[in-house]
């Protein structure tokens, strides 16, 4: 290597073979947008009613958690349904919107649970 101006060594650059052979890099993020509508499915009660924004990536289990918070972790054992509540079509915590037709947009989560024996406080 030759010396420049200045006593300092020359570099040389050196390219990779693999440079710009790789596609670029996906985000793990999901832009895609959801807004959930999350009622209680019977008694119909307009108070227990909430919106929550999330992606079609989101698990029921975020969505559940987000359900037992809202009623200060009172609630436990509970059934969800997408867009419909029906008995037969209860989804599990592990599966996602994507999974249950949901891909943007808006949608509707229906949720219901069994009240707990001595629930009421005094």
């Amino acid at each position: 290597m030759g010396k420049k101006a200045g006593g300092k060594k020359e570099e040389k650059q050196t390219r990779s073979q693999w440079e710009g052979k790789h596609p670029e890099p996906k985000s793990r993020v999901d832009e895609r947008k959801v807004v959930a509508t999350v009622k209680l499915a019977a008694p119909v009660c307009n108070l227990l009613e909430f919106k929550l924004d999330c992606s079609p990536s989101t698990k029921i289990s975020f969505i559940v958690d987000r359900i037992i918070d809202r009623h200060g972790g009172s609630i436990s054992d509970l059934s969800v349904c997408v867009n419909r509540f029906h008995p037969e079509e209860i989804v599990g915590r592990d599966k996602t919107l994507e999974q249950c037709g949901v891909f943007g947009g808006e949608c509707l989560i229906y949720y219901d649970f069994v009240p707990r024996a001595g629930a009421l406080l005094a």
